[in-house]
């Protein structure tokens, strides 16, 4: 009875959402109702906002760059293509603001949520070391079997874990992340286990959004450029110089490079995140080249498969929310204890779909 009364208080605060609260809860982050994170968990450089409600990184202020880098060009686009294509080809001008806007407002939900949630903090362990030659111990690596395949795994002097495989210690959120790719600066946050599927997403959108105006851009200008040529009667040259004189074309100039720039470099992004996900890697082991010496890789998977399950499985609770305890029976664990370090081990495998099970 006691293990079903501590199994339910695990529980409180987690609903189930049918599709519709999923959707709403993607298009409006501010308004969706979300867990509350817990103060005693979240440690390291992370910040608290909206009432617990919302956790970001430590440079939460850089996320500024790549909001102005949208809503820049979305405001010289009103001003410019969407005001001339509403005055003269009002149907294809409907069109293109109610898809801007449409995805100019999924990119920055997509965008605040990624910058907001959890990527998949561990929390630390309150372990008090009996001796210092046990502390000096603790820096020898242990194993692990991942796959049939042994895998080394280090403590974290910080958090006070064993870092299973993939979790890593970001030294500037100074936090352990589970599946942790890399830290965004431009986002201020870590990208883990918990927040990939939104960082890929939050790319995706970005892309269409800055080819899509790119394109329109160079589109109302040809127009804008025909027109007075048959209106006037004027060369190709003499209608251009006089749309940039007469009207708001030069906006247009504006809109391009910053819009052909965010659209290469989110495009960058895309191949290369996917070439990631199709070799099972994730961008820090490919920076610090974790698996390329190794005979036998513990992670299998590759190809269309790695990516739907990088990209399509449901992503786990995060670890710091409220209420939140991975296993009633390990309840104490999360107590300080004194631990000698012969008795510390790592009783942790993984199954075939590379996700970590505890034992």
């Amino acid at each position: 009875l006691r293990g079903k009364i501590r199994k339910n208080s695990c529980t409180i605060g987690r609903t189930k959402e049918g599709k519709m609260g999923k959707i709403l809860r993607f298009l409006l982050p501010f308004a969706a109702k979300r867990p509350e994170y817990d103060v005693e968990k979240v440690k390291g450089n992370n910040k608290l906002f909206m009432r617990r409600k919302a956790l970001l990184g430590p440079g939460y202020l850089w996320g500024l760059v790549p909001a102005l880098v949208l809503l820049i060009p979305s405001v010289l686009f009103i001003i410019g293509p969407e005001v001339y294509l509403i005055h003269n080809h009002r149907s294809a001008g409907v069109a293109v603001i109610i898809i801007s806007k449409l995805l100019i407002l999924v990119v920055l939900a997509a965008m605040w949520r990624l910058m907001s949630q959890d990527p998949g903090i561990v929390p630390r362990r309150k372990i008090i070391h009996a001796e210092d030659e046990e502390e000096t111990n603790l820096q020898l690596p242990k194993q692990m079997i991942v796959n049939d395949v042994p895998v080394e795994v280090k403590y974290c002097r910080t958090c006070h874990i064993w870092k299973s495989p993939r979790t890593e210690h970001c030294r500037i959120c100074d936090n352990c992340v589970e599946g942790y790719s890399h830290h965004s600066f431009l986002l201020g946050t870590c990208i883990g286990k918990r927040t990939y599927g939104n960082f890929f997403c939050f790319v995706c959108f970005t892309i269409f959004v800055s080819w899509m105006r790119f394109a329109l851009s160079f589109v109302y200008l040809s127009l804008y450029t025909q027109a007075e040529m048959e209106s006037q009667n004027l060369s190709r040259a003499e209608a251009f110089q006089w749309i940039l004189q007469n009207s708001a074309a030069p906006v247009a100039f504006v809109i391009i490079p910053i819009c052909g720039i965010a659209g290469v470099y989110s495009s960058y992004l895309f191949v290369k995140h996917i070439y990631l996900m199709w070799t099972n890697q994730t961008l820090h082991e490919l920076q610090r080249g974790v698996w390329k010496n190794v005979e036998e890789k513990p992670f299998t998977e590759h190809g269309f498969k790695s990516i739907s399950n990088t990209l399509f499985v449901s992503k786990p609770e995060s670890k710091v929310h409220e209420g939140y305890c991975d296993d009633p029976e390990k309840e104490a664990e999360s107590d300080p204890v004194q631990l000698p370090v012969s008795k510390v081990e790592v009783s942790e495998s993984v199954s075939e779909d590379g996700f970590i099970e505890l034992i």
